[in-house]
């Protein structure tokens, strides 16, 4: 086999078919996260949760699954990409980013404006491939944590108005942030419309006179913990508030992505958070969908109908729609 011919069969074998899965594949998808994160990868316990409600999509090599990933729709009907996972045996060889890219023709067949994921700073190359999918850093993030403690700070549900609006736009803290919150598994822009959709789901929240976006999660079973974002007032008083906030909800822990800003890790970390072992430096990526136009046939009125019988047969110009 001469040199091209040797680089255009490698080249053929690197496109991977990608498909979305089913319960099926369960077994699977669970020897690719063992071999690819661990025995304790936390979407070992997901999987059901991601093939039932969202968009599993998987990537093989002739029959055996090589990779996954998982699309759901946020809050704003953005789309969402997470629990990446490609078998050692074939990472560097563009797994995520053809899974990547059927997300990519769902998302613009589904009118979805935005897809965005998170990755660390530590992932060079899933980063260079993010980059290479189209997708742009947006904002930067750390994760913490602490275990939930008694005390008298409490949380006040918000309702929507424009001194709201106001408020956290004008925020110094979502500045930091480039203007982005964590909620519900997903981040997403404070935009006027956005602070109306969180203020009608419940998830804003008076706290030590700051604003912060609450998240609580009692449909999994393992997410015994408070996940809340800052989004306008003081960072430190808001910090030293949540162990409280979360201890009178009855959770055991309280955890968050926060502006990678130097003043806002040092309040968490007099607050008593501590970083966690991932997500201790988070890049926020973020992709535009091009949209295509919907396309459709267009049904013949009953006129339409009738006239084509009144000329027996005749193809006339009312046939000819149904091949646009």
């Amino acid at each position: 086999m001469t040199g091209r011919a040797l680089r255009l069969a490698v080249a053929m074998k690197e496109t991977w078919e990608v498909r979305r899965a089913s319960l099926h594949d369960k077994d699977a998808l669970v020897a690719l996260c063992t071999a690819s994160v661990g025995a304790d990868d936390y979407a070992i316990e997901m999987l059901e949760r991601f093939i039932l409600h969202g968009v599993l999509h998987v990537a093989l090599d002739d029959n055996r699954i090589i990779g996954m990933m998982y699309y759901s729709t946020a809050i704003d009907g953005s789309g969402w990409l997470g629990a990446a996972r490609t078998h050692p045996d074939y990472r560097h060889r563009g797994v995520a980013t053809a899974i990547v890219q059927s997300f990519v023709g769902l998302a613009s067949r589904s009118r979805v404006g935005a897809l965005r994921l998170w990755s660390s700073a530590r992932n060079t190359a899933g980063n260079r491939s993010a980059k290479a999918c189209g997708f742009r850093e947006v904002a930067r993030f750390t994760r913490v944590k602490r275990t939930t403690a008694k005390g008298s700070a409490r949380a006040s549900r918000l309702s929507f108005d424009s001194d709201l609006v106001d408020e956290i736009l004008g925020s110094p803290v979502v500045r930091l942030s480039n203007g982005y919150v964590p909620y519900d598994w997903c981040f997403l822009p404070l935009t006027p419309a956005n602070v109306h959709l969180l203020a009608s789901a419940g998830a804003f929240h008076r706290v030590a006179g700051g604003v912060a976006v609450i998240s609580v999660h009692p449909e999994v079973e393992w997410a015994e913990a408070l996940e809340f974002g800052l989004a306008a007032g003081q960072p430190a008083r808001i910090l030293r508030a949540m162990p409280s906030v979360g201890h009178a909800l009855g959770l055991k822990e309280v955890h968050s992505f926060i502006p990678r800003d130097d003043g806002v890790l040092e309040a968490a970390r007099k607050a008593g958070f501590e970083r966690a072992p991932w997500g201790q430096q988070a890049i926020l990526f973020e992709r535009p969908i091009e949209l295509h136009p919907a396309s459709y046939r267009r049904r013949p009125t009953y006129a339409e109908v009738a006239a084509g019988k009144r000329g027996r047969g005749h193809a006339g110009p009312h046939e000819d729609r149904w091949n646009k």
